[in-house]
This record gives C-alpha cells, structure tokens and sequence, in this order.
C-alpha cells in the first residue's frame, strides 16, 4: 500500500472515521491498535463497500465462499432477511457465540439498515483480525428499494445499465419473497455509483485471539 497523504483524505472522512471509533464498543476496541491511516485509506477510497447487485450474484450462486452478517435488530431480521444471512447483533459482534459463527476464511458481508453501524462493525471485525470484510452499500433499505423498485434506465443509458436493470427486477422475486417489510429504520443512504471491488483470496485461519 502507498503511504496515506492526510492532506488528500477530506475533512467528512476525517469525521465519519472519528463518530465511528468514538461509538464502538471500548471494551472491545482496547485489545488491539487500529491502524487509523489503513482505515482512513479504506474509507476514503470506499473500498469496504460492496454492490447489492454483487451481493445478490453470490446469494444466488449460493456461494460457500460468502458469510452476510446482519447486525440489525431481531425484530427486523425477523421481517426479512437476506437469504442466507446469519443473524449477530452489534453488541455482540465479538462475543464467543459470534466467533464460532464467523469465519475468517470467507469473505464477510455486513448488513444493517444503512451504512454507519455496519461501518462501526467493519472496524470492529477488521482490528479483531478478520481481513476479507466489507459493508452492503446503502443497508437493508437501499437493498430492498433496488430489487422491489429498480430505477429503470433513461434517456442515454447504456448496455451495463439496461442489464443491471433487467437483472434487478429479475432477482426480485427471488431475494425478496412474498414478504418484505417496507422500511426497517429511516436511515436511507442510496449511493452515488457503483464501487466494483475486486474479492481478495482466501487466506489462512486467523488466530481468534481473546
């Protein structure tokens, strides 16, 4: 990785990392250093998002490669879920139950209803050692908007557009089911752009650690 260049990292993400760190749990933050300019460079470059519609690939190659961790409530997981999703609530991300559901060998995806609780549980699990994590771009509510109301292309639009649309309203019905509530919480953050990410290998079982 090249050196981090402060000055070339904005004064939001300055903050957004700051809200982040200040609101983790600090029992659970004390027992390892987070390397703040690695994190700062992740953010910055949003490269610990991932796309719904990637996401929504794996759910229906059924992927054994992927784990999608939702940290919302029970209640809404309840609602509805990601098919295949596990259920570990925020507050217990780095409990002994969430160790032995978590596997540092797969590529973890972390669901909330937005964005800023599954960043707080992406530091979490990235200083507790996992490496291969990343957080559903726009939450559980942009995730339900895309494939029960995909935005049809118009105007100008392009071949990868048409497809993604086409693909969208194809993969409803089977991400969605018969049941989807309609809102899980009013934190809506809808991307500007599609971030393609390039999936890491798989690399060897990581010490849990305490």
């Amino acid at each position: 990785m090249k050196n981090l260049n402060l000055k070339t990292i904005g004064f939001g993400t300055l903050i957004l990392l700051g809200l982040i760190l200040a609101f983790s749990p600090v029992d659970q933050m004390a027992h390892k250093h987070v390397d703040t300019a690695f994190l700062l460079q992740e953010i910055s470059n949003q490269s610990h998002y991932v796309a719904p519609d990637e996401v929504a690939h794996w759910v229906i190659d059924k992927d054994p490669s992927v784990q999608i961790i939702d940290i919302r409530s029970k209640e809404d997981y309840d609602k509805y879920h990601i098919p295949g999703s596990e259920w570990i609530p925020l507050a217990n991300l780095l409990s002994d139950e969430a160790k032995d559901i978590l596997d540092p060998d797969k590529t973890i995806v972390l669901a909330s209803n937005g964005n800023s609780k599954a960043a707080q549980a992406w530091v979490l699990l990235k200083e507790a050692g996992y490496d291969d994590v990343y957080v559903l771009m726009g939450g559980m509510n942009y995730w339900v908007q895309v494939f029960t109301n995909p935005e049809k292309p118009n105007g100008a639009y392009t071949d990868e557009e048409i497809f993604a649309y086409q693909f969208r309203k194809a993969a409803g019905p089977v991400l969605m089911g018969t049941q989807v509530a309609a809102s899980t919480d009013t934190e809506i953050n809808k991307p500007k752009k599609v971030i393609k990410r390039r999936r890491k290998k798989p690399s060897k079982k990581l010490d849990e650690g305490c």
